[in-house]
């Protein structure tokens, strides 16, 4: 019997605004890692910075499954929900941990991107099992590899970006190496959406699970989250960068 794939499709709106959650949760955490090097307490401003981020690409990445379109009901197990956000805080941690070393060198910046792409990755595809639906989830793998790699290389780009004395001069620099990093996470998404295949299994089950409508709830208290550990930095970040451009242009 020849297997059916169900077709998937996205709401655009959704999927515009998963993109915006990234890039801001990306600044706001890199507002914060900015400043690792700053202050006597490094390690509170590190965890902070990995929450800010990795809350984001988890709000990013079920902002997206909400705007999944499928012609089945899909629910989520709680546990695993909840346990994939901690591969994205973890991984950001480690990749900030390295950034902020003094002497960044290759390996570091090589070492920051892999973590935080492994973290987007690993985030992602413990989520993409948390689904419970009525249909067999399936990878192709060779997407599957390439949905990491694309995070790994943005992030890896990212963290030099970071870091670079050039583009420190640069206006809006700040702006740009968020957005790359920040685009790691949807691109890393919408990538591993396309090796997903969802096979009709022909069977109805009940699941006792959080259903979909219950995930927008919690997906708007972890974006809540977000901007009450970002917004602040964020604020500052744009108001100090005028006045941190004119000192360099002064020296």
């Amino acid at each position: 019997m020849e297997q059916t794939h169900l077709p998937i499709s996205h709401d655009p709106w959704l999927v515009g605004a998963s993109f915006l959650i990234a890039i801001f949760a990306s600044y706001a955490a890199l507002a914060i890692i900015s400043r690792l090097r700053q202050s006597s307490t490094s390690k509170n401003w590190l965890w902070l910075g990995a929450a800010t981020y990795g809350l984001g690409v988890w709000a990013m990445h079920f902002t997206a499954m909400t705007a999944l379109q499928i012609t089945k009901l899909v629910s989520y197990d709680p546990l695993i929900t909840l346990v994939s956000m901690f591969f994205a805080i973890l991984g950001a941690a480690a990749a900030f941990h390295l950034i902020s070393r003094p002497n960044v060198g290759p390996g570091q910046i090589l070492g920051s991107g892999f973590f935080l792409g492994a973290g987007i990755g690993t985030m992602h595809y413990v989520g993409m099992f948390a689904m419970r639906l009525d249909a067999q989830l399936t990878f192709d793998p060779a997407l599957v590899v390439l949905s990491v790699l694309v995070a790994v290389v943005l992030g890896t780009f990212g963290m030099w970006m970071l870091i670079s004395p050039v583009l420190s001069r640069v206006p809006f620099s700040n702006l740009a190496t968020a957005t790359v990093t920040g685009l790691a996470i949807p691109f890393m998404h919408y990538t591993a959406m396309l090796a997903a295949r969802f096979t009709d299994t022909g069977t109805t089950q009940i699941h006792n699970m959080i259903a979909s409508g219950s995930l927008v709830t919690l997906n708007i208290f972890v974006l809540l989250a977000v901007v009450v550990l970002g917004l602040p930095v964020f604020i500052s970040s744009l108001l100090e960068a005028p006045t941190e451009q004119a000192q360099e242009a002064e020296a």
